[in-house]
């Protein structure tokens, strides 16, 4: 097993449209707030550099990493030899509505694919960076060129509208939007072929990975396959650990993270809090054994940190912290 990095671990020092030291979201030449002791990427256009440098200064070897920050192919293939310079694995990822009906998610021929052109970019907003022009389908193929061209052979394909649609929204029923994915994804299994790039499914604190795992039998290909979350789960009312067991055969990733759970409060609701790793509730080393005897290879499966500090902490304290009780608690695992 092996330590990477998930993007997401410096989302408010590093999003633009999350970023602290800009009341407008914005990139600013302000300083940001005192409880960031890292400075940020100047410009979104050097966010991927950025990040490639924070995985290498924690001695991670891997990356997940959204390929929209290439920009193009001449990009992807830059930055994806700055890493295999330094030794980095590079995971992409698309986040399509997955379970949209068949008009939304786009014709799945040779010609539609063909088809976005340059309509299919990647912009950012005040709000967010987004694919934008074309199908869903469109979007999905041009973030996997990408994603390929920077040398990526595992494409993390995350639901887009999980605020919106779920597994418990009544309508559509949720056997529906099973039906729905199942074939918005097998319309990408056959260009996940041809480039040569695995897919995988996660879940993402929309579905639960027994329903994923309906979803991968129902496709049933080698090319599909499952990034493990180690705390989402539990945001669907499903038992980590359980998940885990569940996920282990179909794992080729992880997003490793932990959650600190308050069944409980004052008003009557339970809450779920982001935590360092070892200073939540996931079982964690019982997660790391059961995808060490499960996962299909296990040796090079790679957990790329995802620790999801407040805007208000000290993100790189929290990965500092994630990356010392790993390397403490886990090492065998890591040997």
């Amino acid at each position: 097993m092996k330590l990477g990095l998930s993007q997401a671990s410096y989302r408010w020092v590093a999003y633009p449209w999350l970023r602290t030291d800009s009341a407008t979201y914005r990139y600013s030449t302000g300083r940001l707030p005192y409880f960031s002791s890292v400075e940020p990427p100047q410009t979104a256009d050097g966010l991927a550099a950025w990040m490639i440098d924070r995985t290498r200064v924690h001695g991670l070897t891997s990356l997940y990493l959204d390929p929209g920050w290439f920009r193009d192919e001449a990009g992807a293939a830059d930055l994806g030899a700055v890493m295999r310079e330094a030794g980095i694995e590079y995971f992409g990822l698309a986040d399509p509505d997955l379970v949209a009906d068949a008009d939304a998610w786009g014709a799945t021929d040779t010609a539609a694919r063909n088809s976005a052109g340059d309509d299919v970019c990647f912009q950012l907003t005040e709000t967010a960076h987004r694919w934008q022009g074309g199908s869903d389908f469109q979007r999905c193929v041009r973030a996997m060129e990408l994603a390929v061209a920077a040398g990526a052979t595992i494409v993390n394909v995350v639901h887009r509208e999980a605020g919106l649609k779920h597994r418990f929204i009544e309508d559509p029923p949720l056997s529906q939007q099973l039906d729905a994915m199942i074939r918005n994804l097998s319309s990408l299994i056959p260009i996940a072929e041809e480039l040569g790039v695995v897919l995988t499914t996660e879940s993402h604190m929309d579905y639960r990975v027994a329903d994923f795992v309906q979803v991968m039998d129902a496709i049933d290909s080698p090319w599909l396959r499952h990034n493990f979350d180690f705390a989402n789960s539990i945001s669907v009312v499903e038992d980590p650990l359980d998940a885990a067991r569940l996920a282990a055969p179909y794992t080729v990733m992880t997003h490793i993270k932990d959650m600190r759970v308050q069944p409980y409060t004052l008003i009557g609701e339970p809450r779920f809090f982001n935590a360092p790793i070892g200073d939540g509730d996931v079982p964690v080393l019982d997660i790391l054994e059961v995808l060490q005897q499960g996962a299909p290879d296990p040796d090079n499966l790679q957990h790329c940190v995802e620790v999801l500090a407040p805007p208000e902490h000290d993100a790189e304290a929290w990965i500092v912290a994630s990356l010392n009780w790993l390397r403490e608690h886990a090492a065998p695992y890591f040997a």
